[in-house]
Formats: structure tokens, C-alpha cells, sequence
């Protein structure tokens, strides 16, 4: 019922613009029309800027491609349509050619490799004059065409906001917003980063490319400083940002605003519109960072609030009732073959520098071990985690799982092979919610689920780890055992056959401790999962390890069973030191 309410609104809304495109006069059609087409300008900039975390100053640039790639098979005689497509799909192609280089940049990096696209943008499109007639622009047949154009944008605009809502319930979107917290732990649960933001620039410079087709259209001519203005260039932006970048409304409502705004200023102010108009949006930054929506003041009205529910908000699932505990998990039980090598590490030596955090290590693990691998603080047992996760990329030596060979291999590919892992400190996804963190390897392993289907399935996780009352609040909301729990049920979630879990019972009370210490035990005689677990509460690891392998300056100096390892004279020297005596 809800969902048909909406729908009939949104019918409601669009027949509304189709009416002023049909009866309003030139004026009200010429100003929604321009409004219009910076809300798709907005709309597609927030699917990178919002959705995936990328600052991209250069979207207007597709904006000017679209519409030089539009003019100049539309002055040769090419029917319109095939000249909207053609604006498109110029706009795309160059998003496809640059997403190579701009990706291999981040953060401010990134933000800055855009910007000075947009002024490069500019000089080319002044000396590549058989193609953009440079300074003298392109003059598009002399036609009155604005409500023809009006006409085209209107479904344009409906078009981003759907987009917006599939991007909102698709694993797609998920992905994006993995991507904007922490790209390394979006590949450890299985996303393919590069792809992803790729795809996501080739949407957002296809819309952009068409607004400025249509647009270029309306207007009959195109020139360079029209189509790639920096000053122009980074309204959209803003209004994305004042709005609230990230929320299905936040665009729309920050070009309603910044829009009818600067026309009042035009109209009202001789001079100093642009020094007025900029202070504005300098002081709703300072005081409202995260846009108009989600202020506090304004989020205390309830139509307000309901505009700036987050994106996670407005999934439409049937939640799990919130439960303590789950007898099983939904895993394959399994018996690990014990004879059988799952894990094997061969002279392998990881260096920063000079510094040799991993020194020639040879380690074999057996399938349904539980090994506890201790050392002194330094001693490489995280890094040693890093290499085999793919973190780091080991100097020499070799990593196999399984018998196959980790060179070469992406994060993801090596999550798909079966290994899952936690961090000494927790990188949860901080925006999205403790189900939405566990669904997230659920829907992007070999075998994955749709959203609906992983949402469902997190909930049996989160329960297992004690979290089941917490399905719904935010990562960010949580304390630090929370988060390490977190951790661990999307950990378990990524269906691992190794399992590298590091310090996840510090912090823990001694109840919690062996709470944890049984789930260790029963993800191993339940599911046959190898573990790995780095720990420095080594009461812990005495309760539940098979065997005990102590690092010394990243090299191996003991390897075996407990009692043994704690009567072994360089680890009670190194390690245990006074204690040694006790826990021998």
C-alpha cells in the first residue's frame, strides 16, 4: 500500500511538470526547464559523490561532452534522436577512458585531478577546432524548440530519481556505500571496488551527458565556456551538498533552494548577487555540514525528518524479531579433512623499507585447526594477516590455500577462495547498519544473495554474535566490543574456510571471553572452519588452541602444542617472561 502511495505521488508530481511544459507560458517553462536539468546534474553527480565517496569536480565536463557530441550530429542532419544518444554515449566513453586513471587516485587527490579536468576541458575545446569550431562555438539550426526540449527532460529527471531509489535496494548501491567507508574492508567481504566505480561514473556521465544534449538544444549554441564554466560547473555540487549529499531528497530539495535563491538575486540585486549567493552557502556549510536535511533544528519537523531518512532507512524488508542466540548459522556443516594442508606460508618475507616485519616464515595449517599465533607487540603476526588476506602484497615467498597460489590475486578473489578475517582494530562500515555490515559479504560472494534474502540471512549472524537486539543501529553508534562482535559475525558471514581473527576477545569481560571462546570452538566442530587467532589474553587461546606458533621480529621461534610451547626457553624469555612459570 505504501509503496502504490508513493508511486501515485510520484505519477502525480510528473503529470504536474508535463502540465507546465503544456499550458505554462515560455517563462515558467524556460525556468523549471533549467531547474530541471540542474537536479539531473545533481542527482547524477551524488551517485558518485554521495553513494561511493568520490568528490568529482569534473561531472559538468560530461555535461559539455554530451552536448558538443549532441550539436555536432545534429548540425550534420542526424535525427534527433540518434544525436541524443550520441551526446550520451560521448559522455560515457570518456567517463570509461578517465575512470582508469582518476580511480587510481583518492580522496583529496582525486578532488583535485577532477578540478583541473575542468579548465583542460576548456583549452581543448578551444583548439580542437575541426571538431568544436572552438572559440566561435557550434550554432544549432535556428528552431524554437524549448518546449520540445522541456519535453525530454522532464522524463530525464524522473528517470535519475528512480535510478536514485534503484541504487537505494540494489547490491549495486551497496557496493558504493562499502566503497565510501573503507574500500580495503569493502574487497575483504568480496566487493570488486574497480568496477563498481567505474560503473558508477559511467551512469552519473550518461545523465549529465544527456542534460547537456538537451539543454545545448534548447539554447542553439554551444561554446566552450558554456559548456565547461568552472563557476557553473560546481552549482550542481553544491546544491547536492546543501541538500544533503547521500539522501534520496537532499539534491532536490538543494536545488529548489540555491535555484529560486539565485534567481531572487538576480532580480533583486544589482551587483555582489555572486558574493551573496556564495556567503549563503559558506554559512549553511559551517553550521550545517551534512546539508539542510539532516540538521538538527530542521530535522525536529516531522516532514523534514521524513525527507532526510538516510538511504538504509527506506529499504523495504520484513526485519527478523530481534533475538539473543541461534542454535545454527546459516552454513554448511561440515567435518574438516585434519590430514589435509588448507593453509601453507613458504619463506615468506614482508618489508617496509628496511624494516622486515616478516622475515622467511614457513607455516603449514591443517584443515579445522585452531591455531593461536602470539608475540610481542611488533612481532608481524598482523602483518602476517595482511599478507595472506591480500593487504599487502609479500616481497617474496609464496601463500597457498588449497594448493593454489595467492599471487597475483585481488582481495576480493582471495575472500571468494575462502578467507575471512577480522581487524585488530574493528572497520566496520561506520554509515550502515550492524545487518547491513553482515549482508555484505552475503551479497557478493560466489554465491550471492539479493538483498532482501542477505538482510534475512545477517540477522541469524548478528544473533550468534550477541547482537541480535542491535540489528537496526548504525555501526558508528556502537561501543568497541559491539564493533568487534560486528566483526566477527561478518566475518563468519563472508562463509570462510580460514577464519583470521585478531584480538577480538581484548576489551572482553571474562564472561564474554568464553563466550567467545565457545563460538571459536563451535565455527570449527560445527562448520569445520580453520582459525587463526591472534590474541594477547593467552588464557584465552590456552581454552581452545590445538597448537601455539610464537613470532620473534616476524620470524617463527615456536611451532607445536601448548605444553610445549610454554616450556620452549626463547618464548618464556621473550614472551612470557616472569608469567612463564605460571602458565608452564
Amino acid at each position: 500500500m505504501k509503496v502504490g502511495v508513493n508511486a501515485l505521488i510520484g505519477l502525480i508530481a510528473v503529470a504536474a511538470l508535463a502540465a507546465i511544459g503544456k499550458w505554462a507560458g515560455p517563462y515558467p517553462t524556460t525556468f523549471v526547464f533549467v531547474m530541471l536539468c540542474y537536479y539531473v546534474l545533481a542527482q547524477s553527480w551524488d551517485w558518485v559523490g554521495g553513494e561511493a565517496g568520490y568528490i568529482n569536480l569534473a561531472h559538468y565536463a560530461f555535461f559539455g561532452i554530451g552536448a558538443y557530441g549532441f550539436a555536432l550530429l545534429l548540425i550534420k542532419g542526424y535525427p534527433l534522436i540518434v544525436c541524443l544518444g550520441f551526446g550520451l554515449a560521448a559522455a560515457v566513453i570518456a567517463a570509461a577512458l578517465l575512470s582508469w586513471p582518476l580511480f587510481r587516485l583518492r580522496g583529496d587527490y582525486f578532488a583535485f585531478a577532477t578540478l583541473a579536468m575542468m579548465p583542460l576541458a576548456e583549452i581543448l575545446a578551444y583548439n580542437l577546432v575541426p571538431i568544436t569550431r572552438g572559440a566561435d562555438g557550434v550554432v544549432l539550426p535556428p528552431e524554437y524548440v524549448l518546449y520540445q526540449a522541456y519535453a525530454i527532460i522532464v522524463p530525464v529527471a524522473a528517470l535519475s530519481f528512480l535510478a536514485t531509489i534503484w541504487l537505494v535496494r540494489s547490491r549495486f548501491g551497496y557496493a558504493l556505500k562499502a566503497i565510501r567507508n573503507d574500500e580495503q574492508a569493502a574487497e575483504i567481504v568480496g566487493v570488486r571496488i574497480f568496477p563498481a566505480k567505474a560503473k558508477v561514473l559511467c551512469l552519473s556521465a550518461g545523465f549529465a551527458g544527456i542534460a547537456g544534449a538537451v539543454q545545448g538544444w534548447q539554447l542553439s549554441y554551444i561554446d566552450p565556456p558554456w559548456a565547461f564554466d568552472l563557476n557553473v560547473g560546481l552549482v550542481p555540487i553544491a546544491m547536492a551538498l546543501l541538500g544533503g549529499s547521500g539522501l534520496l531528497w537532499g539534491p532536490m530539495i538543494g536545488v529548489l533552494i540555491l535555484y529560486i535563491l539565485q534567481q531572487m538575486l538576480v532580480l533583486n540585486l544589482t551587483m555582489l548577487q555572486a558574493t551573496v549567493y556564495g556567503a549563503l552557502i559558506l554559512l549553511i556549510g559551517r553550521f550545517m555540514p551534512g546539508g539542510l536535511l539532516r540538521a538538527p533544528l530542521l530535522r525536529a519537523i516531522p516532514l523534514v525528518r521524513r525527507l532526510g531518512f538516510e538511504h538504509h532507512e527506506r529499504v523495504a524488508v520484513n526485519l527478523p524479531p530481534p533475538v539473543r542466540g541461534v542454535e545454527t548459522l546459516p552454513l554448511e556443516k561440515r567435518a574438516p579433512q585434519r590430514d589435509r594442508t588448507l593453509l601453507e606460508c613458504r619463506s615468506l618475507t614482508m618489508a617496509f623499507g628496511g624494516n622486515v616485519a616478516v622475515d622467511k616464515v614457513d607455516l603449514a595449517i591443517n584443515e579445522g585447526e585452531i591455531v593461536g599465533l602470539v608475540g610481542a607487540n611488533g612481532s608481524g603476526k598482523t602483518t602476517l594477516f595482511n599478507c595472506v588476506s591480500k593487504v599487502y602484497e609479500p616481497v617474496s615467498g609464496a601463500i597457498l590455500v588449497e594448493g593454489r597460489s595467492l599471487a597475483g590475486l585481488r582481495r576480493d578473489q582471495v575472500s571468494r577462495l575462502g578467507v575471512g578475517r577480522t581487524y585488530q582494530i574493528p572497520r566496520p562500515f561506520n554509515d550502515l547498519t550492524v545487518q547491513e555490515n553482515i549482508a555484505m559479504p552475503l551479497m557478493f560472494r560466489d554465491s550471492a544473495l539479493n538483498l532482501r534474502t542477505a538482510l534475512a540471512e545477517a540477522a541469524a549472524f548478528a544473533a550468534f554474535a550477541g547482537l541480535g537486539e542491535r540489528l537496526t543501529a548504525r555501526a558508528d553508534g556502537l561501543n568497541l566490543q559491539q564493533k568487534k562482535a560486528l566483526e566477527f559475525a561478518r566475518a563468519l558471514a563472508c562463509r570462510p574456510r580460514l577464519l583470521l581473527v585478531d584480538e577480538v576477545a581484548s576489551g572482553l569481560t571474562q564472561a564474554e571471553v568464553r563466550r567467545f571462546v565457545q563460538h571459536i570452538r563451535e565455527v570449527r566442530d560445527t562448520y569445520g572452519m580453520t582459525v587463526i587467532w591472534v590474541e594477547h589474553i593467552f588464557s584465552a587461546l590456552a581454552q581452545v588452541a590445538d597448537r601455539i606458533v610464537v613470532l620473534e621480529q616476524g620470524s617463527v621461534i615456536a611451532d607445536g602444542p601448548l605444553a610445549e610451547v610454554v616450556r620452549n626457553e626463547r618464548v618464556l624469555r621473550t614472551y612470557f617472561g616472569s608469567a612463564g612459570a605460571q602458565v608452564a
